[in-house]
C-alpha cells in the first residue's frame, strides 16, 4: 500500500525532529547549552532552513523537553528490571533506591552512543533549571515522574519528613548525573583507564547515595 502524501510528510517531520534532537545532544554534551546556538544545531542536523528547530520545538526549552522525553523513556525501560529486583534481592531500602536510580543510567550510557552526552546535558539542566527547595523545576522543562521509582525512594526515606525527602531526592538525582558525567568524561579522556576503574567509581557512587538515603533526619537549627 502506497504511503499517502500526509503520511510521508509526517514521516519526514519525525525524522527531522530526531536529527535535531541527536544533533543537540551531541553539541550540548560536548560543549554547553550556553555555548551552542539553535542555528548551529540546525546546521549540524543538516537542515537548510535555519528556522527548522523553532518550527519543530518552539524554543530551546521545547527542544530540551523533547530530548528528556526521548532518553528518559528508554532509561525507564531499563529501570523496570531493577525495580523488579528490589522484590527478590536482599538490598536494604537505601541500597535499593541508589541502585534503581544509578544502574539504569549506567546501562544506558554503556549501550547507547548518545547516552554519555545525554547525561552530561542533564547535569547542565539540573544546575540551570532546578534548586533544592522548589517542588519542581523552573522554566519550561520538567522530568517525567515515575511512580514505581518514587515508591522505592519513599521506602528508603520513610523516616524523614516529606519536605526533607524532596530535598534529598533532588540532591541524589543531581549528584548522580554530575558524578556519572565526570566519571565517563575522565574515562574517555584517559583511554588507558580500564573499565574496571569506572565500575569501581560507580560502585562508590552507589555506596554514597545509599548512606544519604539511609541517614537519620536532620535537626535544622
Amino acid at each position: 500500500m502506497a504511503v499517502s502524501a500526509i503520511g510521508k510528510r509526517q514521516l519526514n517531520s519525525a525524522k527531522t525532529r530526531d536529527k535535531l534532537i541527536d544533533a543537540a545532544v551531541s553539541l550540548y554534551g560536548n560543549s554547553s547549552m550556553d555555548a551552542v546556538s539553535l542555528r548551529e544545531i540546525a546546521v549540524e542536523a543538516g537542515q537548510k532552513n535555519p528556522n527548522a528547530l523553532q518550527y519543530h520545538f518552539g524554543d530551546r526549552d521545547g527542544l530540551l523537553q523533547a530530548i528528556i522525553d526521548k532518553h528518559s523513556a528508554q532509561i525507564g525501560l531499563l529501570r523496570d528490571a531493577y525495580i523488579r529486583d528490589t522484590q527478590e534481592k536482599k538490598w536494604s531500602p537505601g541500597e535499593a533506591a541508589a541502585r534503581c536510580l544509578v544502574m539504569p543510567i549506567v546501562d544506558y550510557m554503556e549501550s547507547n552512543g548518545d547516552g554519555v552526552n545525554f547525561v552530561r546535558l542533564v547535569s547542565q539542566i539540573a544546575a540551570v533549571y532546578q534548586n533544592g527547595t522548589a517542588s519542581g523545576p523552573a522554566g519550561g522543562v520538567h522530568f517525567p515522574r515515575t511512580k514505581s521509582l518514587e515508591a522505592v525512594f519513599n521506602r528508603a526515606l520513610v523516616a524523614v519528613s516529606s519536605r526533607e525527602a524532596r530535598r534529598r531526592i533532588y540532591l541524589v538525582v543531581t549528584i548522580t548525573f554530575h558524578t556519572l558525567a565526570d566519571i565517563y568524561r575522565t574515562s574517555q579522556q584517559t583511554p588507558t583507564s580500564p573499565v574496571a576503574n569506572r565500575k569501581l567509581m560507580v560502585d562508590q557512587l552507589i555506596c554514597l547515595l545509599e548512606s544519604f538515603f539511609s541517614a537519620p533526619p536532620r535537626q535544622v537549627r
